[in-house]
């Protein structure tokens, strides 16, 4: 038997941190390879050569995935407009916001 697959984008997002961004050590700006399923399970987030899990939500034309730790605690949430190709990542922990704008890549 064969295995179906899901129906995924990929998506190559770049951002800067704009708010509470602090001293910057490092470049100030990331990029984040994004592999979201439609199916609405679980998504892959590829941060720095470190791959990453979390849940999906999707309303309309709009994605949220919340990666969380051991401990359940909300860890990073990913928030991605299709409509413009903006995306915001949220860390409740470090109090510190990413912005920046996605485009479709290859998978």
């Amino acid at each position: 038997m064969q295995k179906t697959r899901s129906e995924e984008i990929f998506l190559k997002c770049v951002g800067k941190y704009e708010i509470n961004r602090g001293a910057l050590i490092k470049p100030d700006w990331e990029t984040s390879y994004l592999t979201i399923n439609l199916d609405g399970f679980i998504s892959t987030i590829d941060d720095k050569g470190i791959k990453k899990e979390g849940r999906t939500l999707i309303r309309r034309n709009s994605y949220t995935i919340t990666q969380r730790d051991n401990r359940n605690s909300v860890e990073k949430i990913y928030k991605i407009n299709g409509k413009y190709g903006t995306y915001s990542v949220a860390s409740p922990q470090r109090n510190r916001t990413l912005i920046g704008t996605c485009q479709k890549g290859r998978g």
